[in-house]
Protein backbone atom coordinates (compact mmCIF):
# COMPACT_ATOMS: atom_id res chain seq x y z
CA UNK A 1 0.00 0.00 0.00
CA UNK A 2 1.32 3.43 -0.97
CA UNK A 3 0.86 6.03 1.72
CA UNK A 4 2.18 9.46 2.57
CA UNK A 5 2.46 11.35 5.82
CA UNK A 6 4.10 10.51 9.09
CA UNK A 7 3.18 7.00 10.02
CA UNK A 8 3.32 6.42 13.75
CA UNK A 9 2.30 2.78 13.87
CA UNK A 10 2.88 -0.24 11.66
CA UNK A 11 0.06 -1.98 9.85
CA UNK A 12 -1.58 -4.19 12.41
CA UNK A 13 -2.95 -7.56 11.20
CA UNK A 14 -6.16 -6.71 13.11
CA UNK A 15 -6.66 -3.85 10.66
CA UNK A 16 -6.71 -6.21 7.68
CA UNK A 17 -10.32 -7.13 6.98
CA UNK A 18 -11.63 -8.74 3.82
CA UNK A 19 -8.93 -7.38 1.52
CA UNK A 20 -8.91 -3.89 3.02
CA UNK A 21 -5.98 -2.42 4.89
CA UNK A 22 -6.58 0.41 7.30
CA UNK A 23 -3.67 2.62 8.28
CA UNK A 24 -3.88 5.26 10.96
CA UNK A 25 -1.56 8.27 10.91
CA UNK A 26 -1.67 9.58 14.47
CA UNK A 27 0.51 12.71 14.29
CA UNK A 28 -1.26 14.15 11.28
CA UNK A 29 -4.47 12.22 12.09
CA UNK A 30 -4.56 11.12 8.46
CA UNK A 31 -6.45 7.93 7.79
CA UNK A 32 -5.98 5.82 4.72
CA UNK A 33 -8.15 3.02 3.29
CA UNK A 34 -7.50 0.80 0.30
CA UNK A 35 -9.24 -2.10 -1.37
CA UNK A 36 -9.22 -4.00 -4.62
CA UNK A 37 -11.34 -6.47 -6.55
CA UNK A 38 -10.74 -8.70 -9.54
CA UNK A 39 -13.28 -8.23 -12.31
CA UNK A 40 -13.84 -10.55 -15.26
CA UNK A 41 -14.09 -7.72 -17.81
CA UNK A 42 -11.94 -5.63 -20.12
CA UNK A 43 -9.97 -2.92 -18.28
CA UNK A 44 -10.85 -0.16 -20.76
CA UNK A 45 -14.58 -0.98 -20.56
CA UNK A 46 -14.46 -0.93 -16.74
CA UNK A 47 -12.64 2.39 -16.77
CA UNK A 48 -15.05 3.93 -19.26
CA UNK A 49 -17.89 3.04 -16.87
CA UNK A 50 -16.30 4.09 -13.56
CA UNK A 51 -14.76 7.34 -14.84
CA UNK A 52 -18.09 8.76 -16.04
CA UNK A 53 -19.50 10.84 -13.14
CA UNK A 54 -23.06 10.14 -14.32
CA UNK A 55 -22.45 6.48 -13.35
CA UNK A 56 -21.30 7.22 -9.78
CA UNK A 57 -24.82 6.78 -8.36
CA UNK A 58 -24.85 3.24 -9.77
CA UNK A 59 -21.78 2.07 -7.87
CA UNK A 60 -20.96 4.47 -5.01
CA UNK A 61 -23.29 3.94 -2.02
CA UNK A 62 -24.92 7.18 -0.91
CA UNK A 63 -24.25 9.13 -4.10
CA UNK A 64 -27.52 10.31 -5.62
CA UNK A 65 -26.16 12.46 -8.43
CA UNK A 66 -22.81 13.58 -9.84
CA UNK A 67 -21.85 15.64 -12.85
CA UNK A 68 -18.64 16.85 -14.36
CA UNK A 69 -18.47 20.60 -14.03
CA UNK A 70 -16.21 22.99 -15.89
CA UNK A 71 -12.55 21.92 -16.14
CA UNK A 72 -11.46 19.62 -13.34
CA UNK A 73 -14.56 20.16 -11.17
CA UNK A 74 -17.15 17.62 -10.08
CA UNK A 75 -20.50 18.38 -8.40
CA UNK A 76 -21.88 15.65 -6.17
CA UNK A 77 -25.02 15.10 -4.10
CA UNK A 78 -25.86 12.29 -1.76
CA UNK A 79 -26.80 11.02 1.66
CA UNK A 80 -24.74 9.70 4.55
CA UNK A 81 -25.93 8.29 7.90
CA UNK A 82 -26.47 11.67 9.58
CA UNK A 83 -27.32 14.06 6.78
CA UNK A 84 -27.61 14.85 3.11
CA UNK A 85 -24.64 16.44 1.40
CA UNK A 86 -23.88 18.53 -1.63
CA UNK A 87 -20.33 19.31 -2.63
CA UNK A 88 -17.79 20.40 -5.16
CA UNK A 89 -14.48 18.68 -5.68
CA UNK A 90 -11.59 18.21 -8.01
CA UNK A 91 -11.81 15.40 -10.57
CA UNK A 92 -8.99 14.24 -12.83
CA UNK A 93 -9.13 11.42 -15.37
CA UNK A 94 -5.88 9.88 -16.61
CA UNK A 95 -7.28 7.74 -19.39
CA UNK A 96 -3.84 6.59 -20.55
CA UNK A 97 -3.18 5.13 -17.06
CA UNK A 98 -6.79 3.96 -16.49
CA UNK A 99 -6.73 6.05 -13.33
CA UNK A 100 -8.92 8.78 -11.87
CA UNK A 101 -8.28 11.03 -8.89
CA UNK A 102 -10.61 13.19 -6.85
CA UNK A 103 -10.55 15.50 -3.86
CA UNK A 104 -12.98 17.44 -1.73
CA UNK A 105 -13.04 21.19 -1.66
CA UNK A 106 -14.98 21.20 1.61
CA UNK A 107 -14.16 21.38 5.31
CA UNK A 108 -12.68 17.89 5.45
CA UNK A 109 -9.55 17.13 3.43
CA UNK A 110 -10.63 14.05 1.52
CA UNK A 111 -8.99 12.63 -1.57
CA UNK A 112 -8.69 9.35 -3.38
CA UNK A 113 -7.96 7.52 -6.56
CA UNK A 114 -9.24 4.55 -8.50
CA UNK A 115 -7.13 2.58 -10.96
CA UNK A 116 -8.01 -0.28 -13.28
CA UNK A 117 -5.19 -2.68 -14.12
CA UNK A 118 -5.33 -5.03 -17.10
CA UNK A 119 -4.27 -8.55 -16.08
CA UNK A 120 -5.00 -10.27 -19.40
CA UNK A 121 -7.98 -12.54 -18.69
CA UNK A 122 -9.33 -10.22 -15.99
CA UNK A 123 -8.79 -6.75 -14.51
CA UNK A 124 -8.08 -5.49 -11.02
CA UNK A 125 -9.82 -2.39 -9.69
CA UNK A 126 -8.09 -0.64 -6.80
CA UNK A 127 -9.48 2.24 -4.74
CA UNK A 128 -7.44 4.31 -2.28
CA UNK A 129 -8.95 6.91 0.09
CA UNK A 130 -7.24 9.43 2.40
CA UNK A 131 -8.78 11.70 5.03
CA UNK A 132 -7.10 14.59 6.91
CA UNK A 133 -8.55 17.09 9.34
CA UNK A 134 -9.82 20.29 7.77
CA UNK A 135 -10.42 23.83 9.04
CA UNK A 136 -13.91 23.14 10.47
CA UNK A 137 -13.78 21.73 14.03
CA UNK A 138 -17.33 20.32 13.93
CA UNK A 139 -16.56 18.35 10.76
CA UNK A 140 -13.31 17.12 12.28
CA UNK A 141 -15.05 15.94 15.47
CA UNK A 142 -17.73 14.08 13.50
CA UNK A 143 -15.13 12.41 11.33
CA UNK A 144 -12.93 11.53 14.32
CA UNK A 145 -15.99 9.87 15.87
CA UNK A 146 -16.53 7.81 12.71
CA UNK A 147 -12.84 6.80 12.61
CA UNK A 148 -12.73 5.73 16.26
CA UNK A 149 -16.14 4.13 16.67
CA UNK A 150 -17.31 3.14 13.18
CA UNK A 151 -14.29 2.52 10.93
CA UNK A 152 -16.11 -0.50 9.51
CA UNK A 153 -18.58 1.88 7.85
CA UNK A 154 -15.80 3.32 5.66
CA UNK A 155 -14.44 -0.17 4.98
CA UNK A 156 -17.94 -1.46 4.25
CA UNK A 157 -18.69 1.36 1.83
CA UNK A 158 -15.39 0.77 0.04
CA UNK A 159 -16.10 -2.94 -0.18
CA UNK A 160 -19.67 -2.32 -1.39
CA UNK A 161 -18.36 0.07 -4.06
CA UNK A 162 -15.94 -2.55 -5.38
CA UNK A 163 -18.63 -5.25 -5.32
CA UNK A 164 -21.02 -3.04 -7.30
CA UNK A 165 -18.34 -2.30 -9.91
CA UNK A 166 -17.62 -6.01 -10.20
CA UNK A 167 -21.27 -7.02 -10.50
CA UNK A 168 -22.21 -4.28 -12.99
CA UNK A 169 -19.20 -4.80 -15.25
CA UNK A 170 -19.38 -8.60 -15.20
CA UNK A 171 -23.11 -8.61 -15.89
CA UNK A 172 -22.59 -6.22 -18.83
CA UNK A 173 -20.04 -8.66 -20.24
CA UNK A 174 -22.47 -11.57 -19.82
CA UNK A 175 -25.14 -9.64 -21.79
CA UNK A 176 -22.73 -8.82 -24.61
Amino acid sequence: MRTSGRRTNAINPQNYMGGFVVSRFEKSTMSSYQGSASVQADAKSIFAFVSDPENFSHYVPGVLRADHGYGDVIHIEGVCPHTQFRGVGGFHVEEENLRMRWDSRANLNYRGWLQVMDRGDYSDVMIHLEFDPGPDQASNQEFEHVLKHHPESIQGTLQETLLRIKNICESALARA
